[in-house]
């Protein structure tokens, strides 16, 4: 028994099917009472959604939740590290976000009016604390490391970021989500705790969620029209060179990680080795199947991967109609 891909991908498609659940009773409840949820209430229900599938799996498969998830101790320095990561991150994140509306619209800037409507402590501690503490330990605790035991370190750090990415349900959040779900993969293997990622991914939330009580993010600002694109193509010529100055200076951050909690050597074998016929070694992730690589895919993940595709599509077509 245990936690593997297998059952981690259950998880993702539960993950999938209850998101859509609780968006059905949602629309159902403002429909009969006349009234909306709270952005905090729906965002602690959207997050259980996540977390509830993620633990009942681990406990269906006989394993402890905090054997699957790794909460190792860290350093003082490699906490403030994660801070500090994260900021040098901001670059590329805003690239990518800058980069995908260009083809459809940005999502979080359409709810920062009812955000900003709510006291700012209140929605730091919804999306800037409670939400990536959940999205953590699921996608880089259970998912990921569930994922890795099959051997396939960089195939489960894509694809559990993937995952990440999905279960935004829309195309914008998804890009960007999806990058940095392989940089908070990195720093988990870097440091061997979901610690550093999840004050990297609050800090991050945080700074967001401020940010739009002081009319900062002069990027989510920018609308659709054709003076706005004409500004993010201006916009992503700096900014693709800002992201790569940064994800060099990121990367550095985490080799810094690595080396204060002991796990240098670590980090430099997951970079591609060349083969060394002397030594004879056997590639123990091509063993199985005939010396075919493990795949990470089943049918349930397919099938979950398909319906948030799905969805994607039809919240950018009537994002677009609006």
């Amino acid at each position: 028994m245990g936690m593997d891909y297998k059952k981690a991908n259950l998880a993702f498609f539960f993950m999938i099917v209850s998101t859509f659940i609780i968006m059905v009773y949602i629309s159902f409840f403002q429909a009969l009472t006349g009234r909306n949820l709270s952005l905090p209430m729906n965002n602690a229900l959207c997050e259980l959604m996540i977390l509830l599938p993620a633990v009942a799996v681990t406990w269906y498969s006989g394993e402890k939740f905090t054997s699957v998830v790794p909460f190792r101790k860290i350093s003082v320095w490699t906490g403030m590290l994660s801070a500090l990561y994260v900021i040098t991150l901001f670059p590329l994140v805003m690239f990518v976000n800058a980069f995908s509306q260009l083809f459809v619209d940005n999502v979080v800037a359409s709810i920062s009016d009812q955000v900003v409507e709510l006291p700012m402590a209140m929605m730091v501690i919804s999306i800037g604390i409670f939400g990536p503490f959940v999205e953590e330990v699921v996608f880089r605790g259970v998912i990921f490391h569930s994922f890795r035991r099959s051997g396939r370190i960089i195939a489960s750090m894509v694809l559990s970021a993937v995952l990440f990415g999905m279960m935004h349900l829309n195309f914008n959040q998804f890009a960007y989500a999806t990058v940095m779900g392989i940089m908070f993969c990195l720093m988990v293997e870097a440091t061997g705790s979901v610690i550093p990622s999840f004050i990297a991914h609050a800090v991050f939330n945080s700074i967001e969620v401020i940010a739009m009580y002081a009319s900062m993010d002069e990027v989510q600002n920018l609308s659709g029209n054709d003076d706005s694109k004409v500004m993010l193509i201006a916009m992503l010529a700096v900014l693709l060179v800002a992201s790569i100055l940064f994800t060099v200076a990121a990367l550095f951050i985490v080799y810094l990680m690595a080396r204060i909690e002991g796990r240098q050597s670590y980090m430099i074998s997951l970079l591609p080795q060349k083969k060394n016929e002397d030594t004879g070694s056997i590639d123990m992730t091509t063993m199985e199947n005939g010396g075919k690589k493990q795949s990470l895919f089943t049918v349930p993940l397919v099938i979950a991967m398909a319906i948030s595709v799905c969805f994607m599509i039809y919240s950018a077509i009537v994002m677009r109609s609006m």
